[in-house]
């Protein structure tokens, strides 16, 4: 996993050239890291990347992809192979991914005006797996959702950058720490409810058999020291068990 904090004036993109990238792996993101020339360099890499082109990129049809039953069903309405028709796009700048083909899959929105346009250059995937890999996106979302819920990030505590930072950290580590250790414990309730036990129970001494034995005999030894032998030797074969 991979976190950087920036100024609000920062551009997604900015942070993401600095990445590193790891070869084989998939990268999903939004419109903030539309940069062919950055789409190029993970493509180079041998990763895979799935966005979102623009309304008004400029494209070539090279071929269409036929669509298997699960993909129309799914609400695919094109799978093609396109490449940019222009090597100098805008501003002067050359687009290192012109000549080389990527994918372009056109997925459905009924509750959306415009249908979803995606680019990948995963040529492996089915069109419905590239379709449900940009909607796990929004898992990313709800992330921070849950964080802002859950872990008490919706007032800093500091004003300077490093507070705000110290903050924004620890509620991820934090939030990592309870997934991992709810996922360990096998229960079947929600991580947000287990986590309110926890955030009850963190600094309570839960008693163990060996503390409640252990108060037990105090307490058969004060009957002894109060009532006599007789009430003893009834109960004493209740904690020999325990305490040989």
């Amino acid at each position: 996993m991979h976190a950087s904090i920036t100024p609000a004036n920062i551009n997604d993109i900015n942070v993401g050239r600095t990445l590193p990238i790891e070869t084989g792996a998939t990268y999903v993101f939004d419109k903030g890291y539309y940069d062919y020339n950055w789409w190029f360099k993970l493509d180079q890499a041998e990763s895979y990347f799935v966005t979102r082109f623009k309304h008004n990129a400029g494209l070539n049809q090279l071929k269409t992809r036929s669509l298997t039953q699960k993909d129309e069903d799914y609400g695919i309405l094109n799978d093609e192979v396109v490449a940019f028709k222009n090597r100098r796009p805008g501003g002067g700048r050359i687009n290192h991914y012109h000549g080389t083909a990527l994918r372009r899959v056109t997925v459905s929105r009924p509750d959306k005006t415009k249908d979803l346009v995606i680019a990948t250059n995963d040529f492996q995937r089915s069109a419905q797996e590239i379709a449900e890999l940009y909607k796990k996106r929004w898992g990313i979302e709800l992330f921070f959702k849950w964080l802002k819920q859950n872990l008490k990030i919706k007032r800093f505590l500091g004003r300077s950058e490093n507070a705000v930072r110290l903050q924004i950290f620890t509620a991820i580590i934090t939030y990592l720490l309870a997934y991992l250790s709810h996922r360990r414990s096998n229960t079947h309730q929600s991580l947000t409810l287990w986590l309110v036990e926890l955030r009850e129970g963190l600094f309570l001494r839960k008693d163990t058999a060996y503390a409640t034995e252990k108060r037990r005999r105090q307490e058969v030894q004060e009957l002894a020291r109060t009532q006599g032998a007789f009430l003893v030797s009834s109960l004493k074969c209740d904690t020999d068990s325990y305490f040989p």
